[in-house]
């Protein structure tokens, strides 16, 4: 019982650790390849709506981006972020599938694709999915984080802890 208490201490140590020093690592990934942003006329046919939040306006005007490029597999990863972020992640799914359609080794696209896994319970197929991610990611604070709380709703302590730990280390020697 002693173990489990002391194990309990040190993730709570450490994710208050994670949160102090490296709040904005948990942000939706920022990527090199930037689709471009084209400027596109647009016509006022009805006056916007009286109260859109900025999350609205952000994951519509990315929709009207992957319209223009559908392509951009970045796009789809930026869009399932704010899906996720706005709690609709059958939808962040989609968009995450279809990055990873587009960019099959996107570890932006992996790790929200272990974080969709891991909210809807699928805890053994996000784990794989972010170990994949992990692989293909220079900086893997995210990744590491996010497989921690997967190990800590399986009730792995141990491999949570580690996985947190390493998240901090790889945040403290400049990786995001």
């Amino acid at each position: 019982m002693m173990d489990v208490y002391m194990i309990m201490k040190h993730i709570g140590i450490i994710l208050l650790c994670a949160l102090i020093l490296s709040a904005s690592a948990f942000a939706a990934p920022v990527v090199a390849d930037k689709a471009p942003v084209e400027s596109v006329p647009t016509q006022q046919a009805s006056p916007a709506p009286v109260v859109e939040s900025s999350l609205d306006k952000e994951i519509h005007g990315l929709r009207e981006q992957i319209a223009l490029t559908p392509t951009a597999s970045i796009l789809h990863v930026r869009l399932g972020y704010f899906l996720l972020k706005k709690g609709a992640p059958d939808e962040a799914q989609v968009s995450f599938a279809e990055a990873l359609k587009l960019s099959p080794r996107s570890h932006a696209a992996l790790t929200g694709e272990g974080i969709v896994l891991s909210s809807k319970g699928n805890l053994r197929e996000a784990e794989q999915t972010l170990k994949a991610a992990l692989v293909q990611n220079p900086d893997p604070v995210r990744a590491h984080y996010e497989l921690g709380v997967v190990y800590e709703k399986l009730g792995d302590f141990e491999k949570a802890l580690q996985e947190y730990k390493e998240g901090i280390s790889k945040y403290q020697q400049g990786r995001k």
